[in-house]
């Protein structure tokens, strides 16, 4: 009976999200897809999340395709997506050794953010701020809780 339910469980969870479509995760994916909405500027490059010293490498909004199968753009939300590299390892993304990044970041807004892979990303569901967003305001916390706000500005 628990070799029947193991091997249930395992057809199951092989078959949830099969088709589901991600968020590209670096402005040349968006762009190539023909997803990118607008690059953005940070007013600080280098930022602190616990312990982890990182580089902002780039920040952009995108839309993601309804699913693998269905490459029509979901135009029901956009995502504002932040890129890092850890400084001390070179690898792009979040430290697993900075665990629980989310109670390092402030997206000043209520349940909008988030981590997607290893790109921290705020969702927009009201799809006419696309054209209007011209900053966005996030404030990155160490260790201490000393938290540090940067904008992200569209342009250069």
């Amino acid at each position: 009976m628990k070799k029947y339910i193991l091997f249930l469980f395992l057809m199951v969870m092989s078959c949830v999200g099969s088709d589901t479509e991600f968020l590209p995760q670096t402005v040349s994916e968006a762009r190539n897809r023909g997803l990118l909405i607008k690059e953005y500027y940070p007013t600080v490059n280098k930022i602190t999340i616990n312990k982890g010293e990182y580089e902002i490498v780039e920040a952009f909004t995108t839309f993601k395709f309804n699913s693998k199968k269905d490459q029509t753009i979901n135009k029901n939300f956009f995502a504002f997506s932040i890129r890092l590299k850890n400084l001390k390892t070179g690898k792009e993304g979040l430290s697993l050794e900075d665990s629980d990044h989310s109670q390092f970041l402030d997206f000043h807004c209520d349940f909008c953010g988030g981590i997607n892979n290893d790109n921290i990303v705020l969702y927009y569901d009201d799809i006419s701020k696309r054209e209007t967003l011209d900053s966005v305001k996030i404030g990155f916390k160490d260790q201490h809780r000393n938290e540090k706000v940067v904008y992200f500005m569209h342009g250069k």
